[in-house]
């Protein structure tokens, strides 16, 4: 029975079986064919996306301030021609290009579109070179969600990164069901302005900081996006910038350097959760706008745009819209019919071109502020009668700035100096060029609807100190341990006194032939007697009583042995305190002489020479060059560096030959020699 009963169920499972491994073999052929098809998307596209070095310089508190990013990029033309994001060259001061192969080239910034946050920088070869490139695909009708996309790149500086994931949706804003989609313009700011004329592809292949501007990869080998941000939320979310769209916005940025949009003055809203099927609602007008002046209204539908129908159902709808706007030609008469209270009306208004939407920044020394300059955008949104002035956007503690009459603050906006009027940075820079650090300033300045009036003194850049001569005071030459009676008994010293603790090299005891661990008992006949553990301070005071050149005796115990030291003291060294600084600008860098305990305490000889760093400030060429405090500076270039004034001219040698070449500089480190690199970009150079 049971027998018989097996052999009845066996047919069953021997086809069960059957069709079971014929399933796991078509998902092993699937499963070969996809590693398969991966595989050769990346040999087509990883070798040529790279890794971009940008030397960022920032304006902070008066101050530029340099640091170094990463990014990627991907060679798009045989030219050189590399397709980035924006706000991986954004204030980008220089950028080095690392290949697949590990070679590193300079490279120029060709255009940035921040609208798109799309960039293009081009290659500087030393030789004519026809370089390996890729393409942008031509259009995305066949991307859907579940297809598998890779994103390649450098994520934290990692080059030749790649990771696999899946196209969670190929039109997407980042509106949610609880996001009130009339304010998505707002959320996303002057500073992250993409996804206004683009919806994103978002998918799920891990980014990190430094995937920016890599590119995503079908398994066909085409450039479907360009990887722009990420985020964390339940899981690995990532967006990239379509393929067509940025190859559009990149050929434009090669052939012009720039791309100018119009701006008619509104924004846009779907018609999502109204009763109607067609057009595209008015969301908001700007006040004195081309559209303000024409009339148009917020609530007004839009049903045509010059002759042809517009419709925007959905909130990913509209980005195309508002791009199409934005390319009318500048200067062309714009026609509209619009729907208001059940009546269409047309409407005419010119296509004014798009106003910058931030000035240059430029960061001023001698007056201590960092500004940027005022543009139409920038002044509609505080709501100010002149959108001409420079906006201080940071002030220097302690500088000129923070000290004038009354103080300055962040916020402030500056319309006139010394009468003359200041919209741009270059009229600052010119005023500064020209500052006299022992005049006042007037600056007529706006604070919060207020016109006030303020008196500053610039400081000079380099700043040097020479302290007061220090009175010459004797000096021993040895640093000591009080013992008192009752440690010296215990001890069983047979006397108390000061023991020698340490002995500095050619001082007055070293030459008289005092030795470490000897108890100086007696000065001149008298009794050293410490009043307890502690009190070493009393010896010093003995010894600065004492007329320099001075002939003296010093009783002493070694080995509890009596012996004498005959000498005359020396004036003592000078401190740290009584050295010449100098607060180098260029460097960002305090910079002191070299003396004799620096030399001491660095286990160095008293011949030794060079300058030491007192202070090193973060984001300045000499912190970006890994200075640090405590290093001592013997030779910058070609030239050494006796003293300050040396390194000082030691720079500018370097910096004469306008080359591009990195500046080493020699410091000892702790025990070590060590040489650091200075890019002569990071000074202006």
């Amino acid at each position: 029975m049971p027998l018989s009963k097996s052999l009845r169920i066996f047919p069953f499972f021997l086809l069960f079986s059957l069709a079971f491994s014929t399933h796991l073999f078509a998902q092993t052929i699937e499963r070969s064919s996809d590693a398969q098809r991966i595989s050769k998307a990346r040999d087509a596209v990883l070798p040529v996306v790279v890794s971009i070095l940008t030397v960022r310089q920032d304006y902070q508190q008066g101050e530029p301030v340099l640091s170094v990013s990463s990014g990627s990029g991907t060679v798009i033309s045989a030219q050189g021609h590399i397709a980035t994001n924006a706000h991986v060259t954004q204030n980008g001061k220089s950028f080095r290009i690392v290949f697949f192969d590990g070679r590193e080239l300079p490279a120029k910034l060709i255009g940035t579109d921040t609208a798109s946050d799309l960039a293009v920088l081009q290659v500087i070869s030393p030789a004519p070179e026809a370089f390996a490139f890729a393409k942008f695909a031509d259009n995305l009708d066949d991307l859907t969600p579940g297809d598998t996309v890779l994103a390649m790149g450098a994520p934290w500086g990692l080059s030749n990164s790649m990771s696999a994931g899946v196209v969670n949706n190929p039109r997407r804003l980042l509106v949610s069901l609880f996001d009130d989609e009339a304010d998505y313009e707002d959320r996303l700011g002057i500073d992250e302005p993409t996804g206004r004329y683009y919806a994103w592809i978002q998918h799920d292949a891990a980014i990190a900081p430094g995937n920016s501007g890599g590119p995503l990869v079908d398994l066909n080998g085409r450039i479907v996006g360009v990887n722009t941000r990420g985020m964390i939320v339940g899981g690995d979310l990532a967006f990239a910038i379509p393929g067509p769209d940025a190859g559009s916005v990149v050929q434009r940025l090669i052939a012009n350097g720039e791309i100018r949009r119009v701006a008619l003055g509104f924004r846009l809203r779907s018609l999502k959760g109204t009763r109607y099927t067609s057009g595209v609602l008015i969301n908001a007008i700007e006040r004195k706008s081309q559209a303000d002046k024409a009339g148009l209204q917020a609530g007004d539908r839009i049903v045509s745009l010059n002759g042809e129908v517009v419709t925007a159902l959905q909130p990913v709808d509209v980005p195309a819209l508002q791009r199409r706007i934005a390319e009318l030609p500048i200067g062309s008469q714009v026609v509209l019919k619009i729907e208001r209270s059940d009546k269409v009306i047309e409407i005419k208004l010119k296509a004014d071109a798009q106003p910058k939407a931030r000035g240059d920044d430029l960061a001023s020394s001698p007056f201590g502020i960092s500004v940027t300059e005022l543009t139409q955008p920038m002044g509609r949104r505080r709501q100010l009668d002149d959108d001409s002035g420079l906006l201080i956007t940071g002030i220097r503690p302690g500088g000129a700035a923070a000290i004038a009459r009354p103080k300055l603050e962040p916020g402030d906006i500056i319309r006139k100096i010394d009468g003359q009027a200041v919209s741009n940075v270059s009229q600052l820079s010119g005023i500064v060029v020209a500052a006299n650090s022992e005049k006042y300033y007037l600056l007529d300045v706006e604070r919060d609807d207020e016109k006030i009036v303020s008196l500053i003194k610039p400081e000079s850049n380099d700043k040097v100190r020479i302290p007061l001569p220090e009175l010459p005071q004797s000096w021993s030459g040895v640093e000591v341990q009080a013992i008192s009676n009752s440690l010296a008994k215990d001890m069983k010293l047979g006397s108390s006194g000061y023991r020698i603790t340490r002995l500095y090299p050619n001082s007055p005891l070293a030459k008289a032939g005092a030795k470490i661990g000897d108890l100086l008992t007696g000065l001149q006949g008298e009794k050293l007697k410490p009043a307890n553990d502690s009190a070493s301070e009393p010896f010093h005071q003995a010894v600065r009583d004492v007329i320099p050149e001075t002939e003296i005796q010093f009783d002493a115990l070694r080995n509890s042995q009596p012996i004498s030291f005959k000498l005359s003291f020396l004036p003592s060294p000078i401190s740290s305190a009584g050295l010449k600084t100098l607060n180098l600008s260029k460097l960002r860098a305090e910079i002191r002489e070299l003396g004799f305990y620096d030399r001491v305490n660095g286990h160095l000889p008293i011949s030794q020479t060079g300058v030491i760093l007192d202070g090193v400030e973060s984001g300045g060429p000499a912190g970006l060059a890994h200075l640090q405090r405590s290093d001592i500076v013997i030779r910058v270039g070609k030239s050494n560096v006796d003293n300050v004034e040396a390194l000082r001219k030691a720079l500018d040698t370097a910096l004469a030959t306008k080359s591009s070449a990195l500046i080493p500089i020699i410091v000892i480190r702790g025990s070590e020699n060590r040489v650091l690199y200075l890019d002569p970009y990071w000074l202006g150079n």
